[in-house]
C-alpha cells in the first residue's frame, strides 16, 4: 500500500507518522495509541515529522554568585576582593547563555581547531631531509619499488596448495608473488580472511569485516592482468585501525556507544590506500577513544602471550600484523599508541613527524598531537606504506608537503653518527655496542630535563575533553568512555590561560629536543614518549634478534629529527637484516 508523506487535519498538514497513527486507530487495526506509535516508529521521518519533534530542552543555567567565585578563586591563583568577586560573577552571568550555546550546539567531528600546530616550522626555516639536502625533490617511491625488478626479489619456497605459508611474507614479497602469478589477490584476501576468523576469537583484534573485500581483490587482479599496475600495494590485503572512517563500515572508536555507528566520510589515508590498489580486509581494534587495548569487545591480546594485552591504542593493528593476519596495518599515535603496541607485540611501526600524514577522517584525540603511521613486519613494509600516505589533501592544515627520498642510494651505516642515553636500556646498549664495532661513531646524548612536560600533556586532556565532550556529557557509566572519565572531569578545571602557556612552553621544548638531535643522525631510544610526542619528532620501532626470557624478538625505538624518516627506515632495515627476528612467528598463529 502506498502511503502519503503528509495528510491534512483541519487544514493543517499531518506528518507521515501522525497520519499513520490516526489511521490505525480509526480502522481498529490496533487498540491503543501506544501500539500505533510503535508501528509508526518503524517508518523513516519525513521533513514534516522532524519539524514536529519537540525541541531539545535547554539546561537550566545556574546563577553564579560572588560566593561561588570566591570558592573557585584557587583555580585562577589570583587574590580577589569581595568587590572583584561580585564583578566577576556579573560578567560570568552575562555570558552564561553564549557559553551554554557553545557547549550545546554540535560541531562536526571532522572540524579542526582554528589554530594549527606546526612544530617543524619553529626549528627549520631551511629544511634538510635526511643527511643530504634534497632541494626541491618531490615525494617519490620509485626507488623503493620498480615492477620491472620484481624478478630480482628472492621469495621463500612454498607449496602451491598451502597458500597460508605466505601469510608472514613481507609486502614486497607478496607484491612479487602477485606479479609472478604465484597467487592472486583474491586468493591472498581469502587466505587472510580465513586466518582472521580463525584466530580472532582468541586475540580479539577485529571489530568488523569489509564485506566488499573479495570484490576489491577481484578488481585488483583484473587491473594487474590488464597491465594497470598501481604500485607495490596493488592487491595487498590490509587492516585499518578503527578510528579510520570508511563509508559502509562501522567506525566505532572503540566506544560502546558508537559500536554500530557508520561515518560517511572517507578518511584520507583510506582513500590513498584505495588509490594504491590495497584491499581492505577489516577494521582493527582500538582501546576506547584511543586509550589502551580494552574496547567494548574485550581486551585485544598479544599473539606471543594471550594472557597479556597487546597494549594500545593501535592494539588490533599491531596484533594482526605480528600474527600474520594482514599484509600490513595502519595505526595512530598521540602518546605512545604506535610505539607501545609494536614494542609489546615485537613488530615494526613508524610514528612519522607531526604534519607528515593527513588525519582527515580519523578520530581526533588531540589536534596538536595526533599522528597516523604504518605498522608492518619489516621496516621496508613500513617504508613502502608510508610512501603512499604522504602529502597534503587540503583538509588537514597541519600537513607539510615534504619529500621522501627512500631508500637512500649512497647510504652507508658507517657514515652515520648515533646518540644514546647515558643510562641506556638493554636493547639500546646492545645496539650501541654493535654499531661501535661496525665503525660508527656513537656519542652519549641526553635531553635537558623539563619539569613542565607533565603540564604540557594537558594538551591531550583538554583537546580530548573538548572533542568528546558531547559523548561524555551523555554517559550513564564511566566505562562508556573507557579510562577517560577522570581525565575529562579534570580537564574542565584547566584554565584557558594554563593551556595557552603550556602550548607556548612546547615551543621551548621543541627547540631543546631538536638541538641535541642535530648532533646525530639517529638517536637510539624514544627519548621519552611524552617528550617526543609533544614535540612531534619521528620514531621507528624495529624488531630484531631474540628475547630469550620471553621467547620472542627484541625491539628498539629509534628517534630522529623532523622529516628524517628515511634515515630511521634505513637504520631499522640494517638492524633487522643484521639480526633477524627470532622466532619469526608466534607459536599460536605460526604456519608449518
Amino acid at each position: 500500500m502506498n502511503l502519503p508523506d503528509a495528510a491534512l487535519r483541519g487544514g493543517e498538514p499531518l506528518g507521515r507518522r501522525e497520519w499513520i497513527i490516526s489511521s490505525l486507530l480509526a480502522c481498529g487495526t490496533v487498540a491503543t495509541t501506544h501500539q500505533a506509535q510503535a508501528l509508526a516508529s518503524c517508518l523513516p521521518l519525513t521533513p514534516l515529522d522532524q519539524e514536529k519533534q519537540d525541541p531539545p530542552q535547554a539546561k537550566e543555567i545556574t546563577e553564579i554568585t560572588a560566593q561561588m567565585v570566591r570558592q573557585a578563586a584557587w583555580q585562577s591563583r589570583v587574590e580577589l576582593s569581595d568587590l572583584q568577586c561580585e564583578e566577576i560573577a556579573k560578567r560570568l552571568n552575562a555570558k552564561a547563555k553564549s557559553i551554554q550555546s557553545l557547549r550545546s550546539i554540535s560541531i562536526d567531528e571532522n572540524t579542526p581547531m582554528a589554530s594549527v600546530f606546526l612544530p617543524a616550522a619553529i626549528v627549520e626555516p631551511t629544511t634538510k631531509f635526511g643527511h643530504r639536502d634534497e632541494g626541491n625533490a618531490q615525494a617519490d617511491d620509485r626507488a623503493a619499488w620498480n615492477p620491472k625488478e620484481v624478478l630480482g626479489i628472492e621469495l621463500p619456497k612454498f607449496e602451491q596448495d598451502k597458500l597460508e605459508q605466505v601469510a608472514f611474507w613481507s609486502v614486497e614479497q607478496l607484491a612479487a608473488g602477485l606479479r609472478r602469478k604465484l597467487f592472486t589477490s583474491e586468493q591472498l584476501t581469502s587466505m587472510y580472511l580465513a586466518r582472521l576468523k580463525r584466530f580472532d576469537p582468541q586475540l580479539l583484534c577485529v571489530v568488523s569485516y569489509n564485506d566488499q573485500a573479495i570484490e576489491e581483490a577481484k578488481r585488483a587482479d583484473s587491473e594487474l592482468a590488464s597491465g594497470k599496475d598501481r604500485g607495490v600495494l596493488h592487491g595487498i590485503p590490509w587492516g585499518a585501525k578503527d578510528i579510520i572512517s570508511i563509508p559502509g563500515m562501522p567506525t566505532t572508536w572503540g566506544a560502546v556507544d558508537y559500536k554500530d555507528r557508520q561515518r560517511d566520510v572517507l578518511a584520507t589515508v583510506a582513500q590513498r590506500m584505495e588509490s594504491a590498489g590495497a584491499v581492505l580486509l577489516c577494521k582493527l581494534t582500538v582501546g576506547t577513544l584511543a586509550w589502551g587495548d580494552q574496547w567494548f569487545g574485550g581486551m585485544t591480546r598479544n599473539p606471543w602471550d594471550i594472557e597479556q594485552g597487546s597494549s594500545g591504542s593501535s592494539a588490533g593493528s599491531a596484533c594482526a600484523v605480528v600474527a600474520g593476519l594482514v599484509g600490513f596495518a595502519i595505526g595512530s599515535e598521540t602518546l605512545g599508541s604506535i610505539v607501545s603496541p609494536t614494542r609489546v607485540c615485537s613488530t615494526c611501526g613508524l610514528r612519522p613527524s607531526f604534519g607528515r600524514v593527513s588525519r582527515f577522517g580519523c578520530m581526533t584525540l588531540g589536534w596538536s598531537m595526533d599522528k597516523i603511521g604504518p605498522i608492518g613486519r619489516t621496516p621496508r613494509d613500513c617504508g613502502v606504506v608510508f610512501s603512499k600516505m604522504l602529502g597534503t589533501d587540503g583538509k588537514d592544515a597541519a600537513v607539510f608537503d615534504a619529500p621522501l627520498v627512500w631508500p637512500l642510494s649512497d647510504w652507508s651505516i658507517k657514515q652515520l653518527r648515533f646518540g644514546v642515553s647515558s643510562r641506556p636500556k638493554g636493547s639500546e646498549r646492545t645496539l650501541a655496542r654493535m654499531l661501535s664495532e661496525e665503525g660508527c661513531e656513537v656519542i652519549e646524548l641526553d635531553f635537558e630535563p623539563d619539569l613542565r612536560i607533565q603540564a604540557m600533556t594537558d594538551a591531550i586532556s583538554v583537546e580530548a575533553a573538548a572533542m568528546h565532550g558531547e559523548l561524555f556529557e551523555g554517559i550513564q557509566q564511566d566505562d562508556q568512555v573507557g579510562k577517560w572519565a577522570p581525565t575529562f572531569r579534570e580537564a574542565q578545571f584547566c584554565t584557558a590561560i594554563d593551556y595557552v602557556q603550556a602550548m607556548r612552553a612546547r615551543v621551548d621544548l621543541i627547540r631543546k629536543t631538536e638541538g641535541p638531535l642535530r648532533q646525530v643522525d639517529v638517536y637510539l631510544g624514544d627519548g621519552d614518549l611524552a617528550r617526543t610526542n609533544l614535540t612531534g619528532h619521528p620514531s621507528m620501532v624495529v624488531s630484531f634478534g631474540e628475547d630469550q626470557t620471553n621467547k620472542k624478538p627484541k625491539t628498539i625505538a629509534l628517534t630522529g629529527r623532523f622529516f628524517h624518516e628515511s634515515q630511521l627506515l634505513m637504520v631499522a632495515d640494517w638492524i633487522q637484516r643484521r639480526l633477524p627476528p627470532t622466532p619469526s612467528q608466534p607459536p599460536l598463529t605460526q604456519v608449518s
